[in-house]
């Protein structure tokens, strides 16, 4: 399917050249040598520049070295990709989980590993990229239903599937253009008659979903044993790296696939930094509940000023105006009153694009403040 059938949009830039970031990104950022209120990205719990998390990354870097240069199948790992492992198994509650190099592996992985247990495949039409790539080189059948639509789901299972055969459907856990929250209640009980499992990207949705930030799966109350789950850690947890957990016997069968096997482990104090932002949430739940007093106030600002954001907990805000030129205005407008915001093209936001924020646990209300002042003078 090309990717303008699906509504997929690609991100680039208008400009000759990238801005230049100079600082974390987290509720204030450094472009070009300004400083900015920042809704720009999804540095959701607002950890990219602890200092508590960096300095794990700074001991790993002087003792690991830069890279890592032999590869895991000759069963050599090192201790800060173990740490990893066991931090993320203790947050999730699951039994193992695998660290990879990026969030991107997590759909190749983990079909490499289960394509054998089904015999097609169902994705949400506004899946990431990461999962289409991965179902196009399974070579599984695959039927894509319309976003977030269970009733098309289940159309195409009886339409698709012969007697007996077994249905894997992959989705996001959060749409992160718009925010949207896939209802994996609605289609796990579509997979019900068919013994289907979920394969779940967790990516936008770990770590602000959920009663502990576990991600869509407990916002669902979703059991492990109906779905497979992972996703980046660049979002809330801040650092770098990806992730899946899940049962033992399936974490090791993770790690005999190609794209592990045969990639590098990545950054070893990546890998550290990763361990640490999983242990710090873990620690301060305080994090969270900060972050969705933020959703909540933000969101009511904006629909006090009639902009159609939506009320769910998802850490996003996104709307359209008339025209996309109308839209770049805004953004330049807010940029010139020192306000970093994305005019998105991104998956789902349509060939005009979307204004859309990210909202923090670092946004302080002076920040939320002042994007709604703002706006409430230029629209």
């Amino acid at each position: 399917m090309r990717s303008d059938e699906a509504g997929l949009q690609p991100g680039g830039l208008p400009q000759a050249r990238p801005n230049i970031i100079d600082s974390p990104v987290g509720a204030e950022i450094v472009l070009e040598g300004r400083r900015y209120i920042n809704f720009a990205g999804s540095s959701y719990l607002g950890l990219s520049g602890r200092s508590e998390i960096l300095e794990e990354g700074v001991a790993a870097l002087r003792k690991l070295g830069a890279g890592y240069q032999i590869s895991r199948q000759h069963d050599v790992d090192t201790r800060a990709c173990q740490d990893a492992r066991a931090a993320a198994a203790t947050f999730f509650g699951s039994a193992d989980a695998l660290y990879m190099a990026t969030g991107y592996y997590f759909g190749l992985v983990t079909l490499a590993a289960l394509r054998k247990q089904f015999d097609a495949v169902f994705f949400d039409e506004l899946a990431h990229f990461c999962l289409r790539d991965a179902i196009a080189g399974c070579g599984l059948p695959a039927y894509r239903f319309r976003h977030l639509d269970s009733d098309d789901l289940v159309s195409k299972l009886e339409t698709r599937l012969k007697p007996h055969e077994r249905p894997l459907v992959a989705t996001d856990g959060m749409y992160s253009t718009l925010g949207e929250v896939a209802p994996l209640d609605q289609l796990a009980r579509a997979l019900e008659p068919y013994d289907g499992r979920l394969l779940v990207d967790e990516s936008h949705s770990f770590g602000v979903l959920g009663a502990t930030g576990r991600g869509a799966l407990e916002h669902h109350q979703i059991p492990e044993s109906r779905a497979v789950r992972g996703g980046s850690l660049t979002k809330a947890f801040g650092t770098s790296g990806g992730i899946v957990v899940g049962s033992s016997e399936e974490v090791a069968a993770y790690h005999r696939t190609p794209p592990i096997l045969g990639a590098s482990a990545g950054l070893p104090a990546g890998a550290a930094m990763a361990a640490a932002s999983l242990r710090f949430v873990r620690e301060h739940p305080e994090l969270l509940v900060r972050l969705r007093g933020n959703v909540s106030y933000l969101k009511g600002g904006l629909k006090a000023l009639g902009l159609e954001v939506g009320d769910s907990q998802a850490p996003v805000a996104a709307f359209t105006l008339e025209s996309e030129d109308s839209m770049r205005a805004l953004q330049a407008s807010l940029r010139s009153e020192g306000l970093f915001v994305f005019h998105s093209k991104y998956i789902g936001a349509g060939s005009a694009g979307v204004i859309r924020f990210g909202i923090f646990a670092d946004h302080t209300i002076e920040h939320l403040d002042a994007l709604v002042d703002a706006l409430r003078r230029l629209l």
